[in-house]
């Protein structure tokens, strides 16, 4: 029906990379192998699952880009999802996840479903979001709005228009003076040793990683109606404005107004669709192209700059 990609960000390394990319390297092996052996015992997944490896991340995010230039035409119209494994571990504390708004429900939902690295065997990622991740204006885990361009999911997001998805296990920043990253990071001390006596011991985290990411695949794989929220997509317009500096509190007064609309719009979707034939396959599959053409809709249509406007 549709293609969803899980991928792992990059292959090359600055240095000897134990954590960046092998950590994610590692994570994306198992769950191919997790899910081959599904396979091969006869599952057959409702939508293509596709196990991608990118070369020449660190000198541009060259493989990947070049991979959606070749095939844009064809990516922008089956993608469901792009889920990105980068610096997968770098910490055992808890997962921090980033996504498109349109994925949050499924990833609350995966994150319940997957015991804590290191933690009690009844605790969940969700529950340990509760304690350490948790937005209480919200009352939901707090999960990043957008993915920039840091990565390999930069094409797919900007040029493909998927609704994408990254996730990493990482160390608590108040323990360590508020790093942004793991000291050792594209150094040549990035070693499987210290990854081993000081990053996850025990290998939990890169497992919970891989439970976690595969529940993911397997959800947005395998429900019938894709588990996207438009109203998500509402908040998260609305939040970005409300992070806007300035002086001038009328600038952004068209803007909001046409978040309002989109939003009186995205209810009444998410209405309609309560009274859908979930029968009729037809019917399903009309409600998931719109779905899918919701984050396409905010592409430019003529490419991403000059050099681009041959792309779509």
């Amino acid at each position: 029906m549709y293609s969803l990609l899980f991928y792992l960000a990059l292959r090359d390394a600055w240095n000897l990379g134990a954590i960046d990319p092998t950590s994610g390297t590692a994570t994306l092996l198992e769950v191919t192998r997790v899910l081959g052996d599904m396979y091969s015992k006869g599952f057959r997944p409702r939508r293509s699952l596709m196990f991608c490896s990118w070369g020449a991340e660190e000198y541009g995010l060259v493989g990947s880009i070049e991979y959606v230039q070749e095939y844009v035409k064809v990516l922008g119209a089956r993608v469901v999802s792009y889920l990105n494994l980068d610096v997968a571990v770098s910490g055992n504390y808890t997962i921090r996840s980033t996504a498109s708004p349109l994925l949050v429900d499924a990833i609350i939902e995966a994150s319940k479903m997957v015991p804590s690295a290191y933690d009690s065997p009844e605790q969940t990622v969700y529950d340990k979001w509760k304690k350490v991740r948790w937005n209480n204006v919200t009352n939901e885990p707090i999960i990043g709005n957008g993915l920039g361009s840091g990565s390999d999911y930069l094409g797919f997001d900007q040029l493909a228009g998927s609704s994408n998805f990254d996730a990493s296990y990482t160390f608590n920043p108040a323990d360590h003076g508020n790093l942004g990253s793991y000291p050792l990071y594209h150094t040549s001390y990035e070693v499987f040793s210290m990854v081993k006596k000081f990053v996850d011991p025990e290998f939990q985290a890169h497992r919970a990683l891989g439970q976690f990411t595969g529940v993911l695949a397997l959800i947005l794989c395998e429900t019938p109606v894709l588990p996207f929220n438009v109203n998500r997509y509402t908040s998260a317009l609305r939040q970005t404005i409300d992070s806007f500096k300035t002086n001038d509190s009328t600038m952004f007064d068209l803007l909001r107004s046409a978040t309002n609309d989109f939003g009186i719009a995205a209810e009444e979707f998410v209405a309609r669709s309560k009274s859908m034939d979930v029968k009729n396959p037809y019917v399903i599959r009309a409600y998931n192209d719109q779905l899918l053409q919701l984050e396409r809709a905010f592409l430019n249509p003529l490419g991403q700059g000059g050099a681009y406007s041959d792309m779509k």
